[in-house]
């Protein structure tokens, strides 16, 4: 399945490069979003269902759509800065296992590790969502960051319909609500500052 998914990440990423001023307007931000790639990089883990397999595919699979985007941006003549690759590449050890494991819990059995596990993926949808419609939503599609939003706040709602389970769905929101605040904080005020 790791091979699957640098494949199906490396792909990802060449896309990403090419749509990258390809895209109409109120698709753009598709091609220049984190959102996008770590959603991908769940799907892909959700195929896995040992978590320690799962957190593999997550970390191999966005590393993969990075160094995709990277090979087609270079092809197409355009440079990248070695910070852009310090921040992703540091973005992909850290939201890749946390996105494999998850994707992995949430096939399993257990509810309360079920519902840990959609915080991940609906914490940064939510957070960069977010991110959007408050601070890049004048010169990009706010109607991208809504469907953003829209579809993180799916993942909760179908979630909790799965799981049927009070304490479970209490532990989903809460963890989904640190995420998502967590991700735009370090958005807003930690990358900004490093890079």
């Amino acid at each position: 399945m790791l091979l699957v998914a640098v494949g199906a990440g490396l792909a990802i990423g060449l896309v990403t490069s090419v749509g990258q001023g390809s895209l109409p307007e109120w698709l753009a931000p598709l091609s220049n979003s984190s959102g996008s790639w770590c959603l991908c990089a769940f799907a892909l883990a959700l195929l896995e269902r040992d978590p320690r397999q799962a957190a593999l595919v997550g970390f191999g699979s966005l590393v993969a759509m990075l160094a995709g985007y990277a090979l087609a941006t270079e092809f197409r003549g355009y440079t990248l800065g070695t910070s852009m690759f310090v921040r992703w590449g540091v973005a992909a050890a850290i939201a890749g296992p946390a996105l494999g494991v998850g994707a992995a819990w949430l096939r399993g059995p257990n509810p309360l590790r079920a519902a840990a596990g959609v915080a991940p993926i609906a914490g940064i949808l939510l957070g960069e969502g977010l991110y959007g419609l408050t601070v890049v939503a004048a010169t990009t599609s706010v109607g991208y960051w809504i469907g953003e939003v829209a579809v993180g706040f799916g993942l909760v709602i179908v979630a909790a319909v799965r799981l049927r389970n009070g304490p479970g769905i209490a532990l989903m929101l809460a963890l989904s609500a640190i995420a998502s605040v967590s991700f735009y904080f370090i958005y807003t005020n930690v990358l900004g500052a490093l890079f």
